[in-house]
């Protein structure tokens, strides 16, 4: 007798004798997920055991006693399918699970070495269906009414398994349920049928499916049918993504589901209430008072709601978790407090009811002022109103509204800045129209899910009928008022991994951007100081005084505390004032933060107490290390990439003591996944065997497939005298590009964006801003050093494009003279422009500087 059937003949209660319950859960995920995860599942009815390799799973499996075993696929290595294979060998009867992300590739073949898989994203709806169907499945009792779910579909199984679900708990509260079976195939169904008979409440099947292992487009049409025929007073439902299979429903007689409207869902749920249990009043939500219940996470966060928080969400419950492994912080760095803004999650289920109450899907694809505007006028749940009012009761603070969706800063494919955040004063004497302007913010952090950009990305990543939800968070903004304006004195983001390094950093040793204020100055790619933190003292970025007058920050930006209208400026600049440097010339963080060029001795002085022009160089806190800001941020980032396992990103604040003696405050904003390649992957040998242009001095890391024109200097033409000239030659194409959003590969001689015509082609970033990738060809035409310590360089690091070096004495080599497929678009002489039939491959690894190009 196995074991899952030794404990089905334990149960105690005669009622449950022939059930089976979940009671011990091991899940298998990387060590980044796990606090999120355990925010969002616990508190449960079962113990969670965490694991964080499956060679860890192996051993809990041999000594612990478990019901069921979740594995996300990112644990897995390329030999997953045997990984899985191996633990099923350990425990034949234990059911595992797979979890993969929405955009998983289904060639691959781990889900067969696994009992089910489904497509996860960190929705508790789902992870409570999950287990309550492996219940379902082992369940004897023969007796039980049950509802037959016929689908093959990975991602329509992961969507439809919690509704279901969700239909039988509103229609059986505090009575037995039916259970829930599912069928793949058209044998399975029909056995599943044979099996079940009368004690079937409903059938629900897909119109197409395997039959005798080939995919047959009209098998849920033949289910039905025959199922009709032979009971004809159980309902029936047929499902399609083709609209044309409505009228094979109508002949069957069936209800039709049409996979590819607005919401899906909703009408599953109509199905259920109108033909399956009228009577029991399904979609009751009398209970409206417990709808969104108040939860305290680990970290300490305040969410609202049933759903999920979401990726950023999850991203500070990481943090929160390594901030409580490292208690030696404050004696390590007794001049500063690290800290996380104190937070409250409205969780994605709210977003659902928002969408689905004001039935604001309808304004999909309108223009945006539009949406924007229906977004704003349709109200927010009573309830969640109520929650803020309260919130705004004991919170004064200038306020963050924030997105954290539940693709958002995902480990498979993180994303950053696509959704919108709004910052409010929340200082005005009327406390309605404070709830107003954060309700307002609320609002529009939702209606960002909608716009253009965020629905393509979603496509992109997820496949019908998954749909991005939105969690929002709401956290009190860093930072201290000066005279009219709330800010910090720094905003800095930082990367564990390095593709942009320069002179002795090396890629592992990580980035610091550092920025007066607000962080949208970084947010918005706008001049910030950026800094190796194994050399904080040395400015690479800057090649001599003039550049540093002429490229620090003189701009930041700042939240308005008065005199802003009582609408506030939802939608211009994210409510914040942009401020010129010397308008705060006597605040508190420019004297801490500015230094002074003296021009009678053309020298700059780490000094804001003399006269001259002021300069942000963080000369306080990078030279003289007071606080020693670099050495506890590359001291986290160490801790944060060994928790997480991988390259992490951090966005922090620092704020001056408000008197002498007090330390500095560190507050930790968010941390995510860097998107990354898999080294092991990304160059192949055959790679550099059929390449057109390998590099071993390559800057930046991405695939790019997209780009099919070549901006590029002829050598054969070229003269050093008439660089200029040439400039003004790429600045004209660039600009006709530009006009269909065409991205262009740029390659030349020399040090592009030089000052000195005679070292470089000396453009402006505005003349090739279309410029997806850039190739400096060093054979011998120009002679000059690397362009990394230009203000040309920061700008193409901020904006991510890869730049690669090619030197033909270091066993580089480049022929763009031979590309198939190519045909001049315009020749100038100097420079041509070419186009290719199809797209160029162009693969950067930044983690070991190699780059190749290849003519696809």
């Amino acid at each position: 007798m196995d074991r899952i059937t030794q404990k089905i003949k334990a149960g105690s209660e005669p009622s449950q004798a022939l059930g089976f319950q979940v009671t011990r859960i091991l899940y298998v995920c990387d060590s980044y997920h796990l606090p999120g995860l355990n925010a969002e599942i616990c508190p449960s009815p079962w113990n969670i055991i965490w694991a964080v390799s499956i060679e860890e799973a192996a051993t809990l499996v041999q000594k612990v006693d478990f019901d069921l075993v979740f594995i996300e696929i990112g644990v897995l290595d390329d030999g997953g399918g045997t990984t899985v294979q191996c633990l099923k060998a350990l425990c034949p009867d234990l059911p595992v699970i797979l979890l993969v992300p929405p955009c998983y590739c289904k060639s691959q073949p781990l889900g067969q070495k696994a009992d089910h898989m489904f497509i996860w994203s960190g929705n508790p709806e789902l992870f409570h269906a999950m287990v309550r169907f492996i219940e379902d499945q082992i369940c004897q009792d023969t007796t039980r009414r049950a509802v037959l779910l016929v689908e093959d579909s990975l991602e329509y199984v992961s969507f439809f398994l919690p509704e279901v679900y969700k239909a039988i708990d509103t229609a059986f509260q505090g009575a037995r349920p039916p259970r829930l079976v599912l069928a793949g195939t058209y044998e399975t169904a029909m056995q599943r049928f044979r099996e079940l008979g009368n004690h079937l409440d409903c059938v629900l099947s897909d119109t197409r499916l395997p039959c005798q292992g080939k995919e047959s487009p009209g098998a849920g049409i033949d289910i039905l049918s025959r199922i009709h025929r032979e009971l004809p007073g159980l309902p029936i439902m047929l499902m399609s993504a083709e609209g044309t299979n409505k009228t094979m429903a109508q002949a069957i007689p069936a209800p039709f589901l049409d996979k590819n409207a607005d919401q899906p869902a909703r009408d599953l749920h109509a199905f259920f209430r109108e033909l399956v249990w009228p009577a029991q009043a399904l979609g009751n939500n009398a209970c409206l008072k417990d709808r969104y219940p108040v939860q305290t996470s680990p970290a300490g966060f305040t969410r609202i709601g049933n759903g999920s928080i979401g990726g950023k969400a999850r991203g500070l419950e990481f943090l929160a978790q390594t901030l409580n492994r490292r208690p030696d912080l404050g004696t390590v760095y007794p001049e500063m407090v690290v800290s996380i803004p104190d937070t409250l999650v409205l969780c994605t289920d709210i977003f659902d009811d928002y969408i689905r109450e004001n039935t604001l899907d309808r304004f999909t694809g309108r223009p945006l002022m539009e949406l924007v505007q229906a977004f704003i006028d349709a109200p927010l749940p009573r309830e969640v109103r109520r929650y803020l009012k309260t919130y705004l009761a004991k919170t004064f603070s200038p306020l963050a509204v924030r997105s954290s969706s539940l693709l958002e800063d995902a480990a498979a494919r993180p994303c950053a800045g696509l959704y919108k955040t709004y910052m409010i004063p929340n200082n005005h004497a009327d406390p309605d129209l404070r709830l107003s302007h954060l309700a307002t913010a609320v609002k529009l952090v939702y209606a960002s899910a909608y716009y253009q950009s965020a629905q393509a990305f979603v496509r992109s990543t997820t496949a019908p009928p998954f749909k991005d939800s939105m969690a929002v968070m709401i956290q009190e903004v860093a930072g201290r008022r000066h005279n009219d304006f709330f800010y910090p004195a720094i905003s800095g983001t930082a990367q564990s991994m390095n593709f942009y390094s320069g002179g002795n950093a090396k890629p592992d040793e990580g980035v610091l951007n550092l920025a007066l204020g607000l962080g949208h100055t970084l947010a918005q790619g706008e001049q910030s100081f950026r800094v190796f933190p194994k050399y904080p003292q040395a400015n690479s970025q800057f090649s001599g005084t003039r550049d540093f007058l002429e490229n620090t920050q003189n701009r930041f930006y700042a939240i308005r505390m008065t005199d802003y209208p009582e609408t506030l400026c939802f939608g211009i600049c994210s409510n914040l004032a942009r401020r010129d440097l010397s308008q705060a010339l006597n605040e508190a963080p420019v004297k801490a933060l500015a230094a002074t060029y003296v021009p009678a001795e053309d020298r700059i002085r780490d000094t804001w107490y003399c006269k001259g022009p002021k300069i942000i160089n963080f000369a306080q806190v990078l030279k003289y290390e007071t606080p020693p800001l670099t050495a506890l941020v590359s001291d986290l980032m160490t801790a944060l990439t060994c928790d997480a396992g991988g390259p992490i990103e951090l966005e922090f604040a620092a704020d001056l003591p408000e008197q002498s003696g007090q330390p500095w405050k560190i507050s930790l904003l968010q941390a995510r996944p860097m998107s990354s390649p898999r080294d092991h992957s990304l160059i192949t040998k055959e790679d550099l065997d059929e390449a057109v242009c390998v590099s071993t001095s390559a800057l930046g890391n991405c695939i790019l497939d997209t780009i099919q024109d070549i901006v590029y200097v002829n050598p054969n033409t070229f003269e050093g005298g008439k660089t200029r000239d040439m400039a003004q030659q790429i600045s004209r194409i660039n600009a006709e590009l530009a006009k269909t959003n065409r991205r262009f590969l740029l390659a030349g001689p020399g040090r592009w964006g030089s000052s000195d015509p005679w070292l470089g082609i000396p453009v402006a970033w505005q003349q090739i801003s279309g410029a997806g990738a850039i190739v400096e060809i060093r054979d011998g035409t120009i002679h000059a050093d690397a362009s990394n310590g230009s203000h040309f360089f920061n700008t193409i690091t901020a904006r991510g494009v890869p730049y690669i070096t090619v030197n033909p004495g270091a066993c580089d080599r480049i022929d763009l003279e031979h590309l198939t497929g190519c045909h001049t678009v315009r020749d100038e002489g100097s420079i041509r422009h070419m186009r290719l039939k199809r797209p160029l491959l162009i693969k950067v690894d930044g983690k070991h500087s190699r780059s190749v190009i290849m003519n696809a």
